[in-house]
């Protein structure tokens, strides 16, 4: 059985690369699911300050090498409940849904090394240039750090599709 591992965002993308993955992997395949989401708490502002101390609020934190690092067991739920979103919208809802918290590739890779995966599929979109040069691209990540196959849907605008 061949294990699937589709690494899934709030896209059009992420949907068309689960469609896309059922069809080239059929109904005998097993099915992850999964979205890396940022931490709530890490996205607004981990710290709070009052002079002259500075300190992380927030009801779940924990201290490794001395940093406070920020890992709300829902944050993890709500990826989760993204990424069955996604599968459900795909028309694949018998798939695993996986949620994580950090570095999407780095969850990725390794949620895809702890479930055997066979293959890693990641929808790929257009982004600007401007885009591309601050924040780097997760699917390249993934290819370039991969000892899997890596398959990338890439999405086609509507002129692509009436061309082709």
């Amino acid at each position: 059985m061949t294990n699937v591992l589709i690494a899934v965002d709030e896209t059009e993308a992420s949907v068309r690369a689960v469609e896309t993955a059922h069809r080239l992997f059929g109904d005998g395949a097993s099915y992850f699911v999964m979205n890396v989401g940022s931490s709530r708490m890490e996205s607004a502002m981990a710290w709070g300050s009052s002079y002259p101390l500075s300190a992380p609020y927030g009801p779940n934190y924990s201290y490794v090498d001395g940093a406070a690092m920020v890992d709300l067991p829902s944050d993890r739920g709500f990826a989760e409940e993204q990424a069955a979103g996604v599968a459900k919208e795909a028309s694949l809802p018998e798939a695993t849904p996986l949620g994580d918290v950090g570095d999407p590739a780095s969850a990725i890779l390794e949620a895809a090394r702890q479930r055997n995966a066979d293959v890693i599929v990641v929808g790929s979109h257009d982004r600007g240039w401007f885009s591309r040069l601050v924040s780097g691209s997760v699917e390249k990540s993934i290819l370039h750090d991969s000892d899997l196959p890596v398959l990338i849907v890439k999405e086609r605008s509507e002129d692509e599709a009436r061309i082709r």
